[in-house]
């Protein structure tokens, strides 16, 4: 008996392709590698680490976590008047707009986003590519038709 059959040579070579693909590193323009370490040198700008600051904190806060917080002034501005000393009225409707813009929010977005800061997303890839398994849009469509035309 003869042991498994060998790989034909084109089930060989578009392995051998894969191998190259999966370990091919494109080469960095000159000019753009230098920028690249000029701004590595330089650290990052008071605009990012403000910018990283703010999404580290705000990336915890839920659509969830904003409604329940309009919910509760709304319904203290409602209840205890007082104790924002004349500006119940800005309170209830403060409360009222959180609520009611993370419900809708939280509608429109159902389950892609979570939080505020937009979070973490999880996209399935495959070798670097983002893999959906739904329809195209029409407009994706409509843009591969044209391309095909062109052809």
């Amino acid at each position: 008996m003869a042991g498994p059959q060998p790989p034909d040579r084109v089930q060989r070579e578009i392995e051998e392709l894969l191998d190259r693909l999966d370990n091919f590193v494109p080469e960095e323009r000159f000019r753009s590698k230098m920028r690249r370490r000029q701004r590595e040198a330089a650290g990052p700008s008071w605009f990012e680490r403000t910018r990283h600051s703010l999404a580290q904190r705000f990336s915890r806060v839920t659509l969830g976590h904003v409604m329940i917080a309009g919910l509760i002034l709304l319904v203290a501005a409602w209840l205890v008047p007082d104790v924002f000393g004349g500006y119940d009225r800005w309170a209830l409707y403060a409360g009222l707009l959180l609520a009611g813009g993370a419900f809708v929010l939280s509608v429109i977005w159902g389950d892609r986003r979570r939080n505020i800061a937009g979070g973490r997303t999880y996209q399935k890839r495959w070798r670097g590519q983002v893999i959906e398994y739904g329809e195209p849009s029409a407009t994706t469509r409509f843009r591969d038709w044209l391309r095909r035309r062109r052809r």
